[in-house]
Parts: structure tokens; sequence; C-alpha cells
């Protein structure tokens, strides 16, 4: 309601395809350039996240080695990415988007049913042990579980508020996400999306977010090594999935996993790569249509083969990738695209000052405070970009029409 119908308006008023271009067409070259650097640079990083995702599914669902997994993973994706295009970003991500949300669904009432029913699967995890021999009452209570840095902190309810903050408020202005409103056909797409969308996503993160906790119950009916889990809770799922779905269901299963990581994947490559080739390098050189799209196309593979090489080593779980990329993506890029969609005139030197300032606070406050206060960079940034668009506002007034 935010941010499709005008983006729609604006995008066909002004034929812009990729947010950086947006940003050119509404607050100069400048703008264009450090969005597309910051899109580069964050989107490699959170797709380590999901290559990480997507190596440890195959990894414990057919036993497969998780090198292996990230291999077929990014082979796969980047082949279609590259031949397709935009166009089959969007198709494949509606087969997918469908099979991930059977997937999703099902497997949380097949969890649910294999514990007796909804009632007697909470009492089954209010009574397993769990941390340090906690009982599982502890997992419903606000502060009581989580990783013990933060407890010992007492800083849970801090990390966790800011954590969704970062993962939810990143759908406003997530360039791979909000792009998808510039190839709507009309407005009456829109208008569709804006009912269905909250729908689906609401059914599918109850269902999937829910799954986790009862690993507690489920892990420990088919092994001891427990510890395993607790070091990489990607794994949690999986196992879950594998243990409870007959062979053959969990191919329908593994598709969906799979499909899910491959959805987000194809979307950030395309989206890297349109940044650098469209926003980066045609404003160094100008570069034919045709010229353009095979530079395209060749940018998918290498930005498609980095965030790779570093998912073989990863820095962290896909949670915390995932928020501290969603940060620096949220904090850079909300507040001057909502000044470019909301105001006549938006002033050009606020929003490349607050993009700067966003990213720059949004990673200090990462390798600094993070690990001190539990909160995600995502409310510094987002509090130092608004903070910086209205200093420059105020200092620098953009010019009238008639000055210009």
């Amino acid at each position: 309601m935010v941010i499709a119908p005008p983006m729609k308006r604006v995008a066909d008023e002004y034929g812009a395809i990729t947010i950086p271009e947006l940003f050119r067409k509404r607050a100069g070259v400048l703008s264009q350039i450090i969005a597309a650097v910051v899109i580069v640079v964050f989107f490699e990083l959170y797709m380590v996240s999901i290559y990480k995702g997507a190596g440890n599914l195959l990894q414990v669902m057919l036993s497969m080695d998780y090198k292996t997994g990230l291999l077929i993973t990014a082979i796969i994706v980047m082949f279609y990415t590259a031949v397709g295009g935009f166009r089959a970003v969007v198709m494949t991500d509606l087969i997918q988007g469908i099979i991930v949300l059977v997937g999703g669904v099902a497997l949380f009432f097949t969890l649910i049913y294999s514990l007796g029913g909804f009632s007697s699967a909470i009492e089954a995890l209010s009574n397993a042990k769990i941390f340090g021999g906690m009982d599982g009452r502890a997992l419903f209570e606000i502060g009581k579980v989580g990783p013990p840095p933060i407890v010992k902190a007492g800083m849970i309810v801090p990390f966790v508020l800011s954590l969704t903050f970062a993962i939810s408020v990143a759908q406003l202005a997530s360039p791979q996400l909000v792009v998808r409103f510039v190839a709507a056909r009309d407005s009456r797409v829109i208008a569709n999306g804006m009912i269905l969308t909250p729908l689906i996503i609401g059914i599918f993160a109850i269902c999937v977010f829910s799954i986790g906790p009862f690993g507690w119950v489920v892990i420990p009916k088919y092994t001891d090594d427990v510890v395993t889990f607790l070091k990489d809770t990607d794994l949690v799922v999986p196992f879950i999935a594998m243990k409870l779905f007959p062979a053959g269901i969990n191919a329908l299963l593994l598709t969906a996993i799979i499909a899910a990581a491959m959805s987000t994947i194809n979307s950030l490559l395309h989206v890297v790569a349109t940044a650098f080739v469209r926003d980066l390098v045609q404003n160094v050189k100008r570069v034919e249509e045709r010229m353009a799209l095979n530079l395209t196309r060749l940018a998918v593979f290498v930005f498609a083969v980095i965030p790779l090489y570093f998912a073989v080593n990863p820095m962290g779980p896909i949670v915390e990738i995932v928020g501290v990329s969603f940060s620096v993506i949220t904090s850079a890029f909300l507040v001057p695209l909502i000044a470019c969609l909301y105001s006549d005139r938006p002033n050009s030197a606020a929003i490349s000052a607050s993009m700067i300032a966003a990213v720059i606070a949004s990673v200090l406050w990462y390798f600094y405070y993070y690990k001190v206060y539990w909160i995600y960079p995502v409310v510094p940034g987002l509090l130092v970009s608004f903070a910086v668009f209205a200093a420059f506002s105020l200092g620098f007034p953009q010019p009238s029409r008639a000055e210009a």
C-alpha cells in the first residue's frame, strides 16, 4: 500500500526499470551510483546465506556433500537467469512460489499430526528438555531462551524485535522485491497483490516459522547428536522433513525448499547484474543495448560465483547473514525511496548523503556495538539515515523549479 502504487506510477512516468535508475531520474546520477554499489556489495553478502541454505538442504536430504550441493544450486540458477533474464526470474518465481507455499504448509500440518494434534504438540514441546536441562516451557516465555551471550546480557527482547524489524521492514525497500511493481501490467494487478500478498505470506510464515522449536521434540527421537543441530540450526527443518515425510513425498518437499532458495538467488542475481551494467558500467561508457544484454548475462555468472566462494566457509548462520544484509539495504534505501516516490522535487544531496551515512552507521554498529547491545544494525542505520536526510534537506534546500 505504501510503495507499490506510487512505484508503478513514477516508474512508468520516468521509464525507469531499476531502483538505482529511478534514483537517477529523480535525484541525479550520484544517487544512482551509490545505490548500485550498495546493491552489488550487500546482495552478494545476502546470497551467501541463500547458497548456504540450499547446500544444507541437499546435504541433509540427499546425504550429499555440502560443496556439491552449493555447486548444483549455482549452476542451475545462473544458467536460467542468464538465458531468460527478468521474464525467466518472474515465471520461475511464480512456479517455485506455489511449490514453496504447498510444501511449507504441508510440513507444518504433517508435524502437528505426527505429534497427535495441536494441543498434544504444544504439551510435548512444553515437557521437552532443552538447553541445560530446562523444560520446554521456557520456549513460551519471552527472554528465557536464545543464544547464550544474548540471554546473559538480558537483551533477548531487543534482539528478536530488531531482527524481526530488519527482515520485515526490508520488504518495503528491497530492490529485488519492489522492482516487481514496475513490471505489473496495470494498477489492478497492484490492487489484487495488496490483498493476496499479506494473506499468502502470513499463512506461509506462521507455518514455517513454527516448525523450528519442535526440533526439541522430533530430533531426539532419531538421534542423540543434538549438539550438531545446536551448532548449525539451519539443519533442523530439513532433518524434520526427512524424518516425517515418507519417501517420495520427501522429493516434493526437497523441491519446495530448493525452489525457495533458487527463487531468491535468481532475483538477487538479476538485480545485481542489471545494477552493475545499467547503473555502473553505462555511467562510465555508453554501451549499445545488445552489448549491454551480453554484459548482463556475463555478470550473472560472475556475481553467482563470488557468493558461492564465500558460502563454502560462511561467516555465520543464515538468519544472522540475512539480518545484517537486510539491515544495510533497508537503512540505505527506505528513506530515499519514499522521498523519491512522494516528493515533488526530492533533495538530491539529502538522498545521496543519507544512503552513505546509513551504510556506514550499519556497518560500524555491526562490528563495534552489535555484540554489546544485541540490536540489529537496521535500527541505528534507519535513525541515522532519517537524521542525515533531514539535516541535508534543511541545510541544502533543493532549488525550486523556477530557480533550477
